[in-house]
């Protein structure tokens, strides 16, 4: 089951505050995300330098937390930070939907009670260099769905130029889902879905963490043959960085969205346009009907059809729910079974999700729009989820087709492959390309 990291004691929500003048010295220091500078921060900056919050996100510690220019926190992510564990996040950067970045562990929920927080390992691998006290993620990194940060830990900060980035870039990648624990990070390294690096570790620039691997040693953030790792490549590269325009682009509209109309930003309702592939501003349908919703406790932003009526969506579905039509579009699902909390739904551009009826979704469950080439030459095809099909918590499905009556199991992730019906991925388990590639490991 996925949980929230953020502790109940320390959970508190964002309150916007009116607009105020920033001063350069505010926007050369990195804009404090308090009261006065929300969900538009710095709130007087230009749109395009600004970076935007969405309402939903939850910051503790607002002062002790660093944001530089033209980044996006999504829907229901986290940011807890204390004096002693601060956060500073860099220009260009991304903090995606039901992120957490927390500044240490003392901020998290009580290991003892559970001990999954932390994965495999708490304790430093022997000898490593630690992080400085807090999270420091350098410019241009994305922290993808459902991943999470605890500190201390340093991202994209340090390492070396290689020749797979030929911009010299040297972006972060965490993908759904991933984990880094009290690690550092260099430039140009990545973590795969469901992939986690423990603490005292440091993964060298050049380096991917593979789906569901839990890298403890140095040994195994360095040794190709563990198994454990592989060299980052020109295809990672490209992929991270049309990410982090679109991104990029996210922030300036969203704010923009924000000055016209406040209350366009909650609950159900428009998506910002703006993206090259998404130019034109919608709502989502609900049985038909196109509706905005202010008020509603999730995020239903966009084109997203759904099969059931407003008022069932309401009833069946849980809380901090994410379901995104802003880059691709459409998000279409049939009628809900059941939807557990922080779900979330998106799509990269110019692709679409289409879901069928009677699904049910557990807890944390990331479902994800993505072009996969079937035959050379041809279009890419759409993520496909069928009828009845069951997708336990914190189940990932990502550029797939997923047959009828199929059920993907707790903590699995389906990538790249045609699932035929009535299908059983076991739990904690990597499917990847149309083969069994591994367990998640912590």
């Amino acid at each position: 089951m996925r949980r929230r990291l953020l502790t109940t004691a320390a959970a508190s929500l964002m309150a916007v505050g009116a607009l105020a003048p920033a001063s350069a010295d505010t926007e050369a220091e990195g804009c404090h995300p308090t009261a006065g500078d929300l969900p538009v921060c710095p709130a007087g900056g230009a749109a395009e330098t600004v970076t935007f919050l969405d309402p939903t996100a939850r910051v503790v510690g607002g002062e002790h937390v660093s944001l530089g220019a033209s980044g996006y926190v999504g829907p229901f992510a986290e940011l807890v930070a204390s004096e002693e564990a601060p956060i500073s996040i860099g220009p260009e950067s991304n903090v995606q939907d039901n992120v957490s970045v927390i500044g240490s562990r003392d901020l998290v929920g009580d290991p003892d009670e559970d001990p999954s927080v932390f994965g495999s390992s708490g304790e430093p691998a022997p000898g490593g260099p630690q992080a400085p006290a807090g999270v420091e993620v350098a410019d241009r990194v994305i922290m993808a769905h459902g991943s999470s940060i605890i500190g201390p830990a340093q991202i994209g900060v340090q390492g070396s130029d290689i020749a797979a980035d030929p911009d010299d870039d040297q972006e972060v990648f965490l993908s759904f889902g991933a984990r880094v624990d009290g690690a550092i990070l260099e430039k140009n390294t990545g973590v795969s879905a469901l992939g986690r690096v423990g603490p005292g570790v440091v993964l060298r620039s050049g380096t991917l963490v593979l789906p569901g691997k839990d890298v403890t040693t140095q040994a195994e953030a360095d040794d190709r043959s563990l198994g454990e790792v592989r060299d980052i490549n020109e295809a990672d590269v490209a992929f991270n960085e049309a990410v982090i325009e679109v991104n990029i682009a996210f922030a300036r509209e969203y704010s923009e969205l924000y000055r016209e109309d406040p209350s366009a930003v909650y609950g159900a309702n428009l998506d910002p346009a703006g993206v090259e592939a998404n130019p034109v501003r919608d709502l989502p349908s609900f049985a038909g009907r196109d509706l905005a919703v202010p008020g509603h406790r999730n995020r239903v932003i966009g084109d997203v059809t759904l099969g059931d009526r407003f008022s069932r969506f309401d009833r069946v579905v849980g809380d901090d729910i994410s379901l995104r039509a802003d880059e691709g579009e459409n998000l279409s699902l049939g009628r809900i079974d059941e939807m557990d909390d922080d779900v979330i739904f998106h799509a990269l551009e110019d692709t679409d999700l289409v879901v069928g009826n009677d699904v049910s979704y557990g807890e944390g469950v990331i479902a994800h729009g993505g072009g996969r080439v079937v035959v050379a030459g041809e279009p890419e095809e759409p993520t496909v989820i069928h009828d009845g099909v069951t997708l336990e918590d914190e189940a990932v499905v990502f550029r797939s087709t997923i047959g009828e009556g199929s059920t993907i199991g707790e903590r699995s992730a389906v990538v790249g492959t045609d699932l035929a019906p009535n299908s059983v991925v076991p739990d904690r388990t990597i499917v990847l390309n149309g083969e069994v590639f591994g367990s998640v490991e912590w």
